[in-house]
């Protein structure tokens, strides 16, 4: 198993390397002073942040079986059904461990249970997720949850014990901009008059699914144009066709542990 890498986020990228694959990799040596498993991890941050883009790449790195938990795919309008295909999920996770749950917008489960909406509904799915995350590890089953909306979550899931790790995510750096474009740009063929700096100042504070667009965009009229190589001029086009869906200008970018 070589070194997991994530283009854009080197935060991510070291936390992931340290605190999941390292742990993974020595079992043995971990295991001797009593760290068995990695503990559950939820990401949270605006939407187009790069949560999802992190979670895909390390389980296509751990490959291992993988089991998504949302609301389209458990949700039920039924009493008990929600939390009984909860239960059923880990269950099947941890039937095939080393496994991966991850759980996407898991504020919609996971709503303070004093909240007005939900009623029943909301304290069986909230019980049944405090139940099930901190027996995963025990069985060998990496849990991660993804959110908006950290502040919605009842407090007993944000504990210790549950998640072990909490990390915000927001909207990328400049830098790290430039070390995604930096690596996409060396897997197609590029002419040499590409300014990665510039295109990293103009997209930083955008989502990656900006960035990733962008890039698209560019090969799009290159291939389009006749053009053997990707160029400035493309990037350039692509950049003034594309402006930036965000309602308001987004906050500072940070990544940060709770």
């Amino acid at each position: 198993m070589g070194e997991f890498s994530l283009p854009g986020r080197p935060i991510l990228e070291a936390f992931f390397n340290e605190h999941v694959i390292d742990l993974v990799r020595n079992e043995a040596r971990y295991k001797a002073l009593g760290i068995t498993f990695p503990g559950a991890v939820l990401l949270h941050g605006p939407p187009g942040c790069g949560k999802t883009f992190a979670v895909e790449k390390l389980v296509e790195y751990l490959d291992w079986p993988f089991f998504a938990i949302d609301s389209g795919s458990i949700g039920s309008p039924f009493i008990h059904e929600t939390g009984k295909k909860i239960a059923e999920a880990f269950e099947q996770a941890s039937k095939v461990s080393p496994s991966v749950v991850v759980i996407d917008e898991i504020d919609a489960f996971l709503a303070a249970r004093d909240s007005s909406a939900g009623g029943q509904h909301r304290v069986e799915e909230v019980a049944e997720f405090l139940r099930s995350i901190p027996k995963a590890a025990e069985n060998k089953v990496l849990v991660i949850g993804m959110t908006n909306r950290l502040d919605s979550l009842d407090p007993a899931v944000v504990r210790r014990g549950r998640f072990d790790h909490i990390l915000e995510v927001g909207m990328p750096s400049e830098v790290e901009v430039h070390s995604l474009l930096t690596a996409k740009l060396a897997e197609i063929p590029a002419d040499g008059d590409i300014d990665i700096t510039e295109m990293a100042k103009a997209l930083a504070g955008r989502p990656l699914s900006d960035v990733g667009f962008i890039l698209r965009e560019a090969c799009r009229l290159a291939a389009k144009s006749g053009a053997a190589k990707v160029g400035a001029a493309h990037f350039k086009t692509a950049l003034d066709t594309s402006p930036s869906r965000m309602p308001t200008e987004p906050k500072p970018r940070k990544i940060g542990f709770i």
